[in-house]
């Protein structure tokens, strides 16, 4: 569980968030909605310690001030695939020991590729040697393999072709499934959020309502 009290954020002089009170079950799939530059990314990047400091304001699994350990139970997922100039297996091996992962690793990405229609050949790869869909897949891939408790999807069918939205929306439900991983989707596009929604939340003038 996440909590959130008294949380309040501006920018430019102008106040993008203010939420009083909010609980996110971290099991759950809950989706993010709200207009274009209502804040859902700035949203997002507060749960992931990289906008100020509210440490008096959110709560992480009972815990104010969570330790690195338990920071690494949040990953966030950015809209466009970050991924670094080397092989895609170096990148995969970069991110699970970033994430003090050094058990399984082979199983991770190997199941991470399955989960995504992957091939192992892949591994062997380049950023530059990969399409477009190949890389948010990849980026995708590589953040499941870290079986994070819960996850933070920034726009994540933004740059998708339909298959594939539709393959991420089936993987997103499986990983739920099979390890109890709990999602925060940030995302305007309805088609995606249809069928994935445990739990609603609309950002509307720096507020979060539930319904």
């Amino acid at each position: 569980m996440i909590e959130i009290s008294n949380l309040f954020f501006n920018y430019q002089n102008k106040e993008v968030l203010k939420i009083k009170n909010l609980k996110l079950d971290t099991s759950k799939i809950s989706i993010l909605m709200g207009a274009n530059g209502s804040g859902k990314s700035t949203f997002l990047r507060i749960l992931k310690f990289l906008e100020g400091d509210f440490s008096k304001n959110i709560s992480y699994f009972g815990n104010f001030k969570p330790n690195n350990k338990q920071k690494r139970e949040i990953y966030l997922l950015f809209p466009e695939p970050i991924l670094l100039n080397r092989s895609v297996r170096a990148n995969f091996l970069f991110t699970l020991k970033t994430y003090g992962i050094k058990e399984d690793i082979e199983e991770r990405i190997k199941e991470s590729l399955m989960f995504l229609n992957l091939d192992e050949s892949l591994l062997s790869k380049h950023p530059n040697e990969l399409s477009s869909g190949q890389s948010q897949k990849i980026a995708f891939a590589i953040a499941l393999s870290v079986r994070a408790k819960y996850y933070l999807l920034d726009e994540p069918s933004a740059f998708l072709d339909k298959n594939t939205t539709l393959l991420f929306k089936k993987t997103i439900l499986k990983m739920h499934e099979n390890f109890n991983t709990g999602f925060l989707i940030a995302s305007h596009d309805k088609h995606f959020l249809d069928s994935l929604a445990q739990k609603k939340l609309y950002l509307h003038s720096g507020e979060i309502l539930e319904f």
